[in-house]
C-alpha cells in the first residue's frame, strides 16, 4: 500500500513545526512511506501536493498540521472552500474571505476511517477529539485542494488532515506513536478490502 503522508515547514515566529517533527519519526518507522514536507506557502504548496499525488499515485494521503492551543489530536471533518489568513504566509501572502476555487462546493468531508481511527488512537490513550473547523489557514487549504483535486481526477482513496499539538504541548515521540497508529489502521483496513 502507496500512503503520501504530508507535513508542514515553520511559519510565523517558530523555527519548528510539530508535523514536520513528527513526519521525521515516521519516516524512520515506515520506510516505506512517500512524505513531502511542504512550505507554508499559499501557491506553492498546493501545486507540490498535486505534483505529488500525480507522481506517486498512492493508494491514501494523510496530511499533518499543527494547531497551537490544542492538547489533542485533531481529525479533522471537513475541508471549506474559504481563505482567511490571520497571519501572512511565508511570502508574505495574507488571503482575506476568498474563495480557494470558485464553482467549487462550499465544503468536503474528509474520506479516512475517521471513527475507525479515533477508536485507534484512543485505546492507546491518546488525546483525540473530531474536528469540524481546520481554521481558513494553509491547512485547510491545502485539506480543501487535495480533497478537490480528486474528486476533479476520479481518484478515489482515502484522504484527510489531522492536527497535532505543538510539540511543546504534545511529545513527538507521542506524536508520532499516534499517527503511527493511523497508517497501520489504513493498512489493516486496505488488508480487509483485498481479501478475497
Amino acid at each position: 500500500m502507496k500512503i503520501l503522508v504530508t507535513a508542514f515547514g515553520p511559519f510565523g515566529e517558530r523555527s519548528e513545526n510539530a508535523s514536520s517533527l513528527a513526519l521525521a519519526g515516521l519516516r524512520k518507522a515506515f520506510p516505506k512511506i512517500r512524505t513531502r514536507t511542504l512550505p507554508v506557502d499559499a501557491v506553492i504548496a498546493p501545486s507540490r501536493l498535486k505534483q505529488a499525488i500525480s507522481l506517486i499515485r498512492p493508494d491514501a494521503l494523510l496530511m499533518l498540521g499543527e494547531a497551537g492551543g490544542s492538547t489533542e489530536i485533531r481529525l479533522e471533518t471537513t475541508a471549506w472552500n474559504e481563505l482567511d489568513f490571520r497571519i501572512p504566509d511565508v511570502s508574505g501572502r495574507q488571503y482575506m474571505q476568498r474563495i480557494i476555487r470558485e464553482g467549487a462546493t462550499p465544503s468536503m468531508s474528509s474520506t479516512l476511517p475517521l471513527r475507525e481511527i479515533h477508536s485507534s488512537i484512543h485505546s492507546l490513550g491518546h488525546p483525540v477529539t473530531l474536528s469540524d473547523d481546520p481554521g481558513r489557514y494553509l491547512c485547510n487549504q491545502l485539506f480543501f485542494v487535495a480533497l478537490d483535486h480528486l474528486a476533479r481526477n476520479g481518484i478515489t482513496i482515502p484522504a484527510g488532515f489531522i492536527h497535532l499539538p505543538l510539540e511543546s504541548d504534545y511529545s513527538t515521540r507521542n506524536a508520532v506513536e499516534a499517527i503511527s497508529e493511523v497508517i497501520r489502521t489504513l493498512e489493516r483496513r486496505e488488508f480487509k478490502l483485498s481479501e478475497p
